[in-house]
């Protein structure tokens, strides 16, 4: 009988700790799997703030010289774009707190997106097998 105790209980640590190793791996990856998903929103969001960029800067150069024809002095039409421009720098400054806010949340639903859907898969396997009865 002392054998048979002996062996449960090794069997149950044997099982504990390839449990506890398993749950460490998954938090592992999970980990790797949030980072990669933020890694890849914010390159996707740097390659569009760089793209957004260029075509400001090309829209405001046109627009510098269209003003400069119309009042016939180059100079006073890319004035008037620099006001513009100091004028953006002003209401991006104003609203530093409201860009945060937006950049942080965004951080946030991505890395818990892929706990929703995990959870999400979990409900659906627990309501499949919650309406299976043995008989």
């Amino acid at each position: 009988m002392g054998k048979d105790a002996e062996q449960i209980f090794r069997k149950l640590k044997e099982d504990l700790s390839a449990y506890v190793e398993l749950k460490v791996e998954l938090l592992k990856l999970t980990a790797y799997e949030r980072t990669g998903k933020l890694v890849s929103v914010l390159s996707y969001g740097l390659i569009l703030l760089f793209l957004a960029f260029f075509a400001i800067l090309f829209i405001f150069l046109a627009l510098g010289f269209f003003l400069g024809d119309i009042l016939d002095n180059v100079a006073g039409g890319f004035a008037i774009v620099a006001l513009l421009y100091m004028i953006l720098f002003a209401i991006i400054i104003f609203n530093k707190n409201k860009i945060s806010e937006a950049i942080v949340n965004e951080i946030i639903s991505v890395l818990t997106a892929i706990e929703d859907k995990k959870k999400e898969s979990d409900n659906e396997q627990t309501t499949d097998t919650a309406g299976e009865t043995d008989f």
